[in-house]
């Protein structure tokens, strides 16, 4: 019964069935680590699809919010339920409808315990139950947030006469919040669906979409703004990468002083950059961007402006950084293309015309040869 035999009548042991391939458990300190790399690549790209990124956002953005879940469900709900959450009564049947209170609790329990970001302040942690009381009348009031302003950056025209750097500055988190959530709605609306935005992928056909995709940019233009500059390769003997990551630097210090100059950011504050992994800044690059930028900020307005962290995320899940693609892409048409138009001429009018991009001709100090253009 427990085994086979053959013609003989010999005994034939009964063959070993193959047990399939189990890989190793993951480490948890490994699992871990690459839980919180992929949260704040999610963070830095603006993809606030899950509710554990949501979490993460507002704690880092409302810092008083790390020390109550009370504070930290109300600033949840008010920044990403603005239709539901009504600061002056939650109505009975809108509890249905808003992020479950202990869903926030347990996101933030993860991000601060497990991967040891947004700690609340040392007393809380030791006493977070018994702190909740003491601590209402600062939840009640309302917090204020970081001061950051967002900046999202693409490159394109390297193999061309102008290779040039586009960013996307948005002033406040909320403004990033609110701009990133009307492209997500009207990407829904729209038949790109969960395709990219890329300056490449319309055509004539796209027209419209593109139309309305503007139209949703300028609806969130007061605290947005973009820059774009340029240089002619011709006239240095620099390798491209370096010149790449030249503009990226002096895009950053030229624009900072240029929002502080016409007013539209007050100091002190923090600048965070993302750009796009696909280019050609890897994370050596970053860093060392991070250390000559901040040496610029700090000889021209001493700690009022600092560099907080420059990041590199996929352009797939980050409305942003496809937006400063865009951007790039009309105003790499407009300087690069030769020959005859077409209808990729016509989605660059349409772009930079919409936009209000002022293309005009500036000097930048520290490059060769430059063309800088801001709005």
């Amino acid at each position: 019964m427990g085994s086979d035999s053959d013609e003989s009548g010999e005994i034939e042991p009964r063959k070993e069935r193959a047990r399939p391939h189990r890989r190793p458990p993951e480490d948890k300190h490994v699992r871990l680590e690459r839980e919180k790399q992929a949260l704040l690549s999610s963070l830095a790209g603006c993809d606030f699809t899950t509710t554990r990124t949501r979490v993460a956002a507002v704690l880092n953005m409302y810092p008083d919010s790390r020390n109550s879940d009370v504070s930290l469900a109300l600033k949840f709900w008010e920044t990403f339920q603005p239709d539901i959450y009504n600061p002056g009564g939650i109505r009975p049947r809108d509890l249905f409808r808003l992020e479950r209170f202990h869903l926030i609790v347990r996101a933030r329990a993860k991000i601060q315990n497990e991967y040891g970001l947004y700690q609340a302040d040392e007393q809380v942690r030791r006493h977070r139950k018994q702190r909740e009381e003491d601590i209402q009348e600062a939840v009640i009031q309302d917090t204020a947030p970081r001061r950051t302003v967002h900046v999202f950056a693409d490159e394109t025209g390297k193999t061309q006469k102008y290779v040039l750097v586009a960013a996307v500055w948005l002033l406040s988190g909320l403004a990033v919040f609110k701009l990133d959530d009307a492209i997500r709605k009207w990407k829904v609306r729209s038949n790109w669906g969960d395709r990219e935005i890329h300056f490449s992928k319309f055509g004539r056909q796209d027209a419209e979409a593109l139309r309305t995709l503007l139209d949703v940019v300028n609806d969130n233009r007061e605290f947005l703004s973009f820059k774009v500059i340029a240089f002619e390769k011709a006239r240095t003997g620099r390798s491209i990468e370096e010149v790449v990551r030249k503009l990226h630097e002096h895009m950053l210090v030229r624009g900072a002083i240029h929002e502080v100059e016409n007013g539209r950011i007050d100091l002190p504050r923090e600048v965070e950059m993302t750009v796009d992994e696909e280019q050609s800044l890897d994370p050596f690059t970053l860093a060392e961007m991070k250390q000559t930028v901040g040496a610029s900020l700090q000889q021209l307005l001493g700690d009022a402006l600092m560099i907080q962290d420059i990041r590199s995320v996929s352009s797939r899940h980050s409305p942003m950084i496809q937006l400063a693609d865009l951007v790039a892409g009309a105003v790499n048409r407009r300087l690069n293309h030769m020959g005859d138009r077409g209808a990729k001429d016509d989605i660059a009018d349409m772009v930079i015309e919409r936009l209000a991009l002022d293309l005009g001709e500036g000097d930048v100090p520290g490059l060769d040869a430059t063309a800088l253009f801001m709005v």
